[in-house]
């Protein structure tokens, strides 16, 4: 294959984001053991015991960023975690709650709502029998322990109202989860609910605020209460805590208009770093949040445009040991000193991506007109799947299905 058919060739790979989950598993691999590393010291033991942290992972294009974002965003829900993955490219994040509002809309509410019903039944009210919907359960009470249906809902609220005195959340955040709770359990039809649109971080207007007992809308001045109280809320819902990814934050310090693409300017980039600034300082009075920042790290290291512009910034994730080796530990990860240490993993992850058939199955951007660069700056993963793909064109004639 010529230098410019592989040039070609890499072109039109398909970003990690356009991968199906299937195909994101089983091509997935760790280099020296990250996400598992972040799962034994931090996810497991750490933030869901009430903890909070905050990490920054970098590396060059086509490291595989995105692919462990987005593969321990999977595993982290499949182990209870409520998780939101949020592209700082694609979204302008410079204020607290501009991120709140695009975490909220990830979380499976309904089904988070549910959870907390269903814990309030078996703990506050004292029927760990019922194991059904938490919306059957004041049939069942009528059914099955003869109950009346407005003593029974009577009892409900107030269980309501006696566990969320106990969590630890914002007093606004919780008069709003409070008000759709107690709309579930009334029976009335939850379209255009006023605390559903609050929990988004939409604007309602003030009678539909008095109602719930709200003095103000989701703000900058109230968001990071609210996100630190959703994150409770999942722990109290019988779930491990909140899982927050922030792929792509190498566009913060980007100088050049994208169509397509957010763009700060130096203010807005300075109000960005100056809310990443605050989740570190305030991680550890954040209980069950964790924040993963990830992106280029030409970008973030960038003196001019990046962190190190930000010296409030830059101090927090330069105070640890510096070594020659990775250190796991670190709030500022390398991903691509990660690959270069861990030969094994890199020839694993190889063979993966040469067996795997589901991979070129998947859908091929249009070949280019001019095709995109590709040299030392671009990262292993994306290289070696290059090669691989080659090598499987070549098998095929020249086909990449």
């Amino acid at each position: 294959m010529s230098d410019e058919e592989r040039l070609r060739l890499f072109a039109r790979l398909p970003k990690a984001e356009a991968l199906s989950n299937g195909v994101l598993a089983a091509t997935f691999a760790d280099p020296m053991a990250i996400e598992a590393f972040w799962f034994r010291w931090y996810l497991d033991g750490f933030v869901d015991q009430g903890n909070g942290k905050v990490k920054c992972l970098v590396g060059r294009p086509g490291s595989g960023k995105t692919h462990l974002l987005r593969h321990l965003g999977q595993m982290s829900r499949d182990a209870g975690y409520g998780v939101a993955l949020v592209d700082a490219g694609q979204d302008r994040i410079s204020l607290i709650d501009e991120l709140y509002r695009l975490v909220a809309r990830q979380i499976p509410w309904n089904a988070l709502l549910e959870d907390v019903l269903t814990r309030v039944i078996a703990d506050e009210l004292g029927y760990p029998e019922f194991t059904g919907h938490a919306g059957e359960f004041v049939a069942w009470a009528e059914s099955t322990r003869s109950l009346s249906a407005n003593l029974v809902r009577r009892d409900l609220r107030e269980a309501i109202d006696f566990f969320l005195k106990k969590a630890d959340l914002d007093a606004e955040f919780s008069l709003a989860v409070r008000g759709w709770l107690h709309q579930l359990v009334s029976g009335e039809p939850l379209e255009k609910s006023p605390a559903e649109a609050w929990l988004l971080g939409m604007k309602i207007g003030v009678s539909e605020r008095k109602t719930l007992g709200l003095r103000n809308n989701l703000t900058r001045r109230n968001a990071r209460a609210a996100l630190t109280s959703l994150a409770s809320l999942l722990h109290q819902a019988r779930r491990r805590g909140l899982l927050v990814l922030i792929d792509n934050i190498g566009a913060m310090a980007s100088t050049t208009r994208v169509e397509g693409r957010a763009y700060y300017t130096r203010g807005t980039r300075d109000q960005a770093y100056e809310m990443i600034r605050q989740l570190v300082d305030e991680s550890p009075f954040t209980p069950y949040l964790m924040t993963i920042l990830a992106g280029e790290q030409g970008g973030v290291t960038n003196s001019r445009t990046g962190f190190p512009s930000y010296p409030a910034l830059w101090a927090r994730l330069q105070n640890e040991v510096q070594s020659p080796k990775p250190n796991r530990f670190a709030d500022l990860v390398d991903l691509d000193q990660l690959w270069d240490e861990d030969r094994l993993d890199r020839e694993t992850w190889a063979v993966k991506w040469r067996g795997n058939v589901l991979a070129w199955n998947e859908t091929w951007a249009e070949e280019p007109e001019v095709p995109t660069s590709m040299g030392l700056e671009w990262g292993y993963p994306r290289r070696m799947v290059v090669a691989a793909l080659g090598e499987r064109l070549l098998e095929t004639g020249g086909s990449s299905s």
